[in-house]
């Protein structure tokens, strides 16, 4: 075995450095109830405890030195996240190990340093008794629709922390991704996973730890953070302790196990999923898998969202409807049932699940962001007002709550309390190109016109395909009495987005402000084309626009007789 120096990172002032111990012969591929009896003992329950209630996550022993063990696990497992994304380190964390045992955490150490800051955690804790480790594969050598397996605890509203059994689902790999902004992200899969599992080891058909999940998607395929950039991430910290951790990259013997032809309710789900872009294939799939098992809740939360694109409305919420009666935790599935009716532009319908949500869940700020938002597109500026300052109190660093609450101000005239959420938004993040340009508007709007434009070319900065920036940064030329500059930025903005009618509409004010009033009709009658594609020929703007389209073409005609 060669040993390489491997480091792991600062531990509350303890710095804990791995040596990878590399293993080169084949790997024999194991049958799923070895891959369990491997994975089980190998697996843990995060509990934290904090005043505001209690949360789960699940872990993976990687190593040990002497009687300290440490576990892998998410970031967002062992901290409080706000929406922004910061960690808020107010949670008493807890092992539960395989045995039943409980471990209070000795010490905690994320990768804060690190730009895009991956959602990977290692937590220490302190044992007497004998545990063994993982050992990690190489998550490269995955082919498409080769089989994995996942092994973690589900949290549970109907059982108390820390009693809830360990689950164990086959999964096949999809593919592997590489995006920049994905905290670690690049590893798809399919498999059965619920609220609880992030942080749970992903196994290959040798057992060997290939990811860790963390993070839910569309149409039943999850993300995990594969082995190998997790190597490469323990390798960026300090030393001090050494311990072992193996690493196994060998290639497989044998046939590797694929998704193949179903059997169980669970290999049917596996397939539909597998068939998504086949939707009449994949609901057959899913629809034999409920046949199959009633009660398992993937396969009608699957099927809700296919039958939903197809435009099958009543049969989606069919479906949504025996999810929330099968899903103990209703506010996550409430929840995507709200987003479900946004795509439908049910707002109202949307609002009202997120009501029951919060029943259920009533200090989760992300449920009042959310309803915030969508009270906000419905014109309901003062119950939107209300949801953001209510989800501020419980993360009061989240820049995008500040911000739309900021537009939920702009929306009810208090440009001031406007003004003031942005500056807050503003300086939580000064990357955000959409602050920028609201902050830019909304300075339009307190005839700040100078403090405008330095907004908009920020936003600009940030985003040099920004065409809403470009639009606003029109309107501020147009106040600072300089329609040329104005009628370039609404050329520029409407040439990013030929839909965005605010770039016409500035466009015809420049141009009618230099007298040319020919392109100003032309740009009127661009704005009244995309509103009568949007069905508002009924509308106040339509009304109006047409009427001064009229009065623009007398003038024409007056000016021509003369």
């Amino acid at each position: 075995m060669a040993r390489i120096g491997w480091i792991v990172g600062l531990f509350s002032g303890i710095t804990l450095a791995f040596s990878q111990a590399s293993i080169t012969l084949a790997k024999a591929v194991l049958s799923p109830s070895e891959i369990r009896q491997t994975a089980q003992p190998l697996t843990v329950q995060i509990l934290g405890f904090s005043p505001g209630g209690s949360q789960t996550g699940s872990g993976v022993i990687i190593a040990k030195q002497g009687n300290t063990y440490a576990v892998l696990t998410n970031r967002h497992v062992i901290c409080n996240l706000d929406f922004a994304g910061q960690c808020d380190r107010n949670l008493r964390l807890q092992i539960r190990t395989a045995n039943g045992q409980r471990y209070p955490v000795a010490n905690t150490h994320t990768f804060e340093q690190l730009k895009g800051i991956p959602d990977v955690a290692v937590v220490l804790f302190q044992s007497s008794q004998s545990y063994p480790v993982a050992t990690f594969g190489d998550s490269t050598q995955l082919a498409k629709r080769d089989l994995i397996w996942i092994n973690g605890y589900p949290g549970s509203p109907q059982q108390s922390p820390g009693t809830e059994p360990v689950a164990f689902h086959k999964g096949f790999f999809t593919s592997q991704v590489n995006d920049p902004h994905s905290e670690g992200y690049s590893l798809m899969f399919t498999t059965i996973a619920a609220p609880g599992m992030s942080g749970s080891p992903i196994f290959d058909a040798s057992g060997r730890v290939i990811a860790i999940f963390g993070q839910s998607g569309d149409m039943g395929v999850l993300a995990g953070i594969p082995s190998n950039f997790v190597s490469d991430l323990l390798q960026k910290s300090s030393k001090l302790n050494q311990m072992t951790l193996t690493v196994d990259r060998s290639a497989l013997t044998g046939t590797r196990p694929q998704l193949s032809t179903p059997q169980t309710a669970e290999d049917y789900f596996l397939r539909g999923v597998s068939q998504i872009d086949q939707p009449q294939s994949a609901l057959a799939d899913l629809t034999k898998a409920i046949e199959l098992n009633p009660k398992l809740m993937m396969p009608y939360r699957t099927r809700a969202t296919i039958r939903a694109r197809m435009g099958d409305r009543q049969g989606a919420m069919r479906d949504f409807e025996t999810v929330l009666k099968l899903n103990p935790d209703r506010s996550d599935a409430l929840s995507a049932r709200a987003q479900m009716r946004i795509q439908w532009n049910d707002l109202t319908g949307a609002i009202a699940d997120y009501t029951e949500a919060l029943q259920h869940a009533p200090q989760t700020p992300s449920l009042l962001f959310n309803r915030g938002m969508t009270h906000s597109r419905l014109g309901n500026y003062q119950a939107s007002v209300d949801d953001f300052t209510a989800g501020i109190v419980l993360q009061p660093k989240d820049a995008v709550a500040y911000r739309e609450r900021g537009r939920s101000y702009l929306g009810l005239q208090q440009l001031p309390s406007a003004l003031k959420d942005l500056d807050r938004s503003i300086a939580l993040d000064p990357s955000s190109a959409v602050a920028y340009d609201l902050r830019c508007f909304i300075q339009m709007g307190m005839d700040r016109y100078q403090a405008a434009l330095n907004d908009c070319n920020r936003a600009i900065e940030i985003n040099p395909t920004y065409a809403i920036a470009y639009a606003d940064r029109a309107f501020a030329w147009l106040g600072l009495n300089n329609p040329q500059n104005a009628i370039q930025d609404a050329k520029t903005a409407s040439r990013l987005d030929p839909k965005l009618s605010e770039s016409y509409t500035v466009q015809a004010m420049a141009y009618e402000r230099i007298g040319d009033l020919q392109n100003a009709i032309v740009a009127y009658e661009a704005v009244m084309n995309l509103l009568r594609e949007n069905g508002q020929i009924n509308s106040r703007a339509y009304q109006g626009i047409s009427a001064t389209i009229a009065q623009l073409r007398s003038k024409v005609k007056s000016q021509e007789s003369r």
